[in-house]
Order: C-alpha cells, then structure tokens, then sequence
C-alpha cells in the first residue's frame, strides 16, 4: 500500500500505434500535477483496495502541468496476465504515485547507447532528449514487431540531429540478439547503457552490457507489473 496517493481521472485515450494508446490523467479539479524529469515512470494503482497497480511511462512530449499522459499497450489478442496491461477507458477513475525519474548520466566524456522496446520507447525517448539537451554523445535502436507498432517513431527520428538513432524491424530471437551485440561492440567501460520495454529484452541488453560496461552503467527502466521491478 502507498502512502500520499493522488486520485485521478483518465479525461482522454487515443492511439499511438498498432496495438498501443496513450492515456491522459487529470486531477478532477484540474490541478497541477507534480513536475518530472523526461524518460520518468509513475506507478498507476487502478483499485486501491486490491492495489492493482503497474509502472507506466511519461511521455514527456504530450503531459503538461495540469495532465500526464503515459502510453499503455493494448493488444486485443492478448491474453497473457502477466503482462496484460491495466484496462483503462476515458471516466474510469484511479490513484498514482509521484514521479520516478531515472538517473541519467551527464558527463562529455562518456557515450550512452539506448534501447528501447515496446512502450519502453517513451521512457527511452526521453532519456534522449535530455542527453540531447545537454549536448552528449548518444546511439539509440529501436525494436519493434513492425513499423506500425513503433511507439514514438517519429519524435526518436527529430533526435537525429544530436544521435544516431536506428529502427529495427520484425527481428527474430537470433537477430535481435545479433543486433544488440553488434550495437554494443566495442564499448568503453564506461559507456552509459540505458534500456526499457519488455522483461525478456533488457535481460538480454543487461546480459550483454556485462561484458563491455561497469554494472553501475546498465540503467534499466522497468515498466509493468510493480512485482517485475
């Protein structure tokens, strides 16, 4: 159980792509809501009696003062528990916690490279945004199934000017592994690796990142079930 919930509603729901929504979160009297940092999370309680809550991310681009919007994915064909998201429709009402913005690393002498999955790519863009506003060296891949599920495809693309950001499209289990290797040979000790989306990918950037960085460089922004995290 949290402590301080803040009571919201979801006042609008529209689609980023295939399979994926945004979701935007008002207080009822319109308040302003806590700041944060681009690339942060917010944990989502959907009944605060059973405590049903995930982790979302914020997409720094939409949210402003008085309105979050964090991206959901929403697959009609999925079944699976464990990693369905929350069902959320405009009117329902639910509880958040403040913020969590992730560390992110400023320093001229070293390189980030950033991988992003899913709706990991909100948390991830975000990430970028801010190495770009500091001026820092970045690469950032990322996955999808298919173009069309690409969640903020065309907001990584505006971060070219400052990175070097690639898609990476319909890969199987041998390529994306072959990918993400290949993304992160050589890498100096102390490059900064940030990743975000699903369990199973960054077990595997965290797996390969080991063998190039310090531990303390893999920063992994987990969403979904709070149990994951």
């Amino acid at each position: 159980m949290h402590d301080n919930l803040l009571p919201v509603i979801i006042t609008r729901k529209w689609q980023l792509a295939e399979s994926y929504h945004a979701v935007e979160l008002q207080t009822r009297s319109r308040s302003e809501l806590p700041s944060f940092d681009d690339g942060a999370c917010i944990t989502l309680v959907r009944d605060n009696v059973i405590c049903k809550e995930r982790i979302y991310p914020l997409c720094c681009f939409t949210s402003r003062p008085s309105a979050y919007v964090i991206a959901v994915r929403q697959d009609d064909d999925d079944t699976d528990a464990e990693t369905a998201d929350i069902s959320l429709s405009q009117g329902d009402e639910a509880f958040i916690v403040t913020p969590r913005s992730p560390t992110v690393v400023l320093d001229d002498s070293t390189r980030s490279i950033l991988f992003a999955g899913g709706v990991g790519a909100a948390s991830i863009a975000g990430i970028a945004n801010r190495l770009a506003l500091a001026g820092q060296k970045f690469e950032l891949h990322n996955f999808a199934r298919s173009p069309e599920r690409a969640v903020f495809r065309k907001e990584l693309d505006a971060l070219k000017r400052e990175g070097g950001v690639h898609h990476h499209f319909g890969l199987n289990a041998d390529r994306l592994e072959q990918t993400t290797s290949h993304a992160m040979s050589p890498a100096h000790a102390n490059t900064q690796i940030y990743c975000s989306g699903p369990p199973a990918f960054m077990d595997l950037i965290e797996r390969q990142a080991r063998d190039w960085v310090y531990p303390a460089n893999i920063h992994k922004i987990v969403l979904g079930d709070r149990k994951g995290s």
